[in-house]
């Protein structure tokens, strides 16, 4: 089925497909392109039988069917790990011995948490790191609205 191109907010959507906790899910609405937040810790600024409230004051237009709603999956550990293996392969120019610890890292048993505190002590290669990372997560975005056939009435940020 194709649909209208729809307004979406970038900054929500990267929010969303960076999102690491269980409890909370996100989903695009496919004809308002609002991103919707559920779950647990969600935190709202209204109380039990009252009608949420966005930033303005306004009430939240009425819960379409969830048949206009598209779950956001972010990228889980395996795919983050991937990224650092890119990374430490692919990024030029790094001081080997940095690149030795992120290498060492990434062959424990929790390679995300090692591969972290590893990177801290580098603002360098931290910095590089985070805009790999960004880039990555640029990638999945892009690939997700295309996968699953969002169009959208402007292009997002990254790709201007």
């Amino acid at each position: 089925m194709r649909r209208k191109p729809i307004k979406i907010d970038w900054n929500e959507i990267e929010t969303a497909f960076e999102n690491k906790r269980e409890d909370l899910v996100y989903y695009l609405d496919l004809v308002t392109g609002q991103v919707i937040l559920e779950g647990e810790g969600e935190e709202a600024d209204f109380e039990d039988g009252d009608e949420p409230l966005d930033e303005n004051g306004k009430e939240d237009a009425p819960a379409r069917g969830e048949t206009t709603r598209l779950y956001i999956e972010p990228p889980g550990a395996e795919e983050e790990i991937a990224w650092m293996e890119y990374f430490v392969e692919e990024e030029e120019g790094l001081d080997p011995a940095v690149l030795e610890k992120l290498r060492a890292a990434l062959d424990v048993a929790s390679p995300i948490e090692a591969f972290r505190d590893a990177i801290r002590s580098d603002t360098e290669a931290r910095d590089r790191w985070l805009l790999c990372r960004t880039e990555r997560l640029h990638e999945t975005v892009d690939a997700w609205l295309d996968a699953n056939l969002v169009q959208t009435s402007e292009p997002p940020p990254w790709r201007s």
